[in-house]
């Protein structure tokens, strides 16, 4: 299994969609200094994942996936 690791600060007054994420904290923090709106803490977030479709599957599925659920 592959693992993707990102870091996301999820937005808590509106969409989660206008979520904050990035490939390093430091990253994460430098958006948020200009960024609109609350935002939970940062935190790191491991996606797993079994090749490339798998991972495009998990991203695009409604559910996080045809045979999984991200939580």
């Amino acid at each position: 299994m592959a693992k993707l690791t990102v870091w996301i600060a999820v937005r808590t007054d509106d969409s989660e969609a206008y979520s904050v994420i990035g490939k390093t904290k430091k990253e994460v923090l430098q958006k948020l200094e200009t960024a609109f709106g609350e935002y939970e803490p940062v935190v790191k977030q491991e996606i797993y994942y079994k090749d490339a479709f798998d991972l495009f599957d998990l991203l695009t599925s409604e559910d996080g996936g045809r045979n999984q659920t991200i939580r």
